[in-house]
């Protein structure tokens, strides 16, 4: 088939009928997430993907990943990533998110998201920064008591990475809310607040960072870590896969519609790849995919087979 038949094709998709049919067929994969399962939310932006109106009209997406089983679990496009808060909320509506956390960064630290994760039943674990001034300054006050020792007697939770000729050291504090009565008031689902300070170590110079963060989880820093942590699973596991395995960013379908169709088409072949087994990385198994018939059908049919795939890549 041609170019042209191909983008007909895609053109005459319902995106949005697509992605139901989407979060059908992941339900059928996972039928419910673990208790404390860490779904984290971001969006990203394909930049390839632009139309007449020039570059600043790229197309932007917003996901829901299941950080532990490697998962794209819902996508929603959004017309530029200023519109991102409201796609947010509708994805939260559409997902059964009961049980897990939800980790989200600062641009959804917002009264009417983190309510909406309360009335789906979910825990979240959001970050703090100035978009909102006022709830940041009184985080860094309840805080800064212990700051003055050092954080002795604070509930945390310390590990150590090293790699990549740089060594890090990350500290979780977690800590009861006591905001103000009114604070209280405008954000009543905020149980625990959290600070990670971060030490890093490389060529001789140590530097320090702390960031905050509010949720709704009882007092378990190890868990809070883990939160924590996991959100960048989606940055590692699901854009950075995107665009190197399946070079998404250099997507140059101009059409909205298409690119948004031809965009789940990728998450539902990274779903694939993630689900089976197979201890090869997502660009063989892509390649096994295409060299044998029986691998491909194992990928998408789920089925066990004799596939061998004894190519080199």
């Amino acid at each position: 088939p041609s170019h042209d038949t191909f983008g007909r094709l895609f053109g005459l998709i319902d995106p949005d009928e697509f992605e139901a049919a989407f979060r059908h067929w992941v339900s059928g994969i996972l039928p419910a997430l673990d208790t404390d399962a860490v779904v984290a939310i971001d969006g990203k932006t394909i930049r390839g993907a632009v139309n007449q109106h020039g570059s600043d009209n790229c197309l932007h997406l917003v996901t829901a990943f299941d950080t532990g089983e490697g998962l794209v679990l819902c996508q929603k496009a959004t017309q530029h990533k200023g519109g991102e808060t409201e796609t947010v909320r509708q994805l939260i509506d559409c997902l059964d998110i009961k049980d897990a956390i939800v980790t989200m960064d600062a641009l959804h630290c917002q009264k009417e998201t983190l309510q909406r994760l309360t009335a789906r039943g979910a825990d979240f674990v959001v970050q703090v920064k100035e978009n909102q001034p006022g709830l940041l300054a009184a985080i860094r006050s309840q805080f800064q008591p212990w700051w003055e020792h050092d954080g002795e007697g604070l509930a945390q939770h310390c590990t150590q990475e090293q790699g990549h000729g740089r060594q890090e050291e990350r500290t979780v504090f977690q800590l009861t809310a006591e905001l103000p009565a009114e604070q209280k008031l405008a954000w009543p689902g905020i149980t625990s607040l959290i600070a990670v300070e971060r030490s890093r170590g490389q060529k001789g110079k140590v530097t320090l960072d702390t960031q905050y963060y509010v949720s709704s989880l009882a007092i378990e820093p190890e868990q809070a870590a883990k939160a924590v942590r996991q959100h960048w699973h989606i940055e590692n596991k699901q854009h950075w896969v995107l665009d190197v395995t399946y070079r998404e960013d250099l997507s140059r379908i101009g059409d909205r519609e298409a690119a948004e169709v031809f965009a789940l088409f990728r998450r539902i072949a990274l779903n694939m790849a993630q689900h089976h087994p197979k201890p090869i990385s997502k660009r063989r198994k892509i390649k096994c995919a295409c060299w044998s018939d029986d691998f491909r059908m194992e990928m998408f049919f789920g089925v066990t087979t004799d596939a061998n795939c004894s190519q080199k890549v």
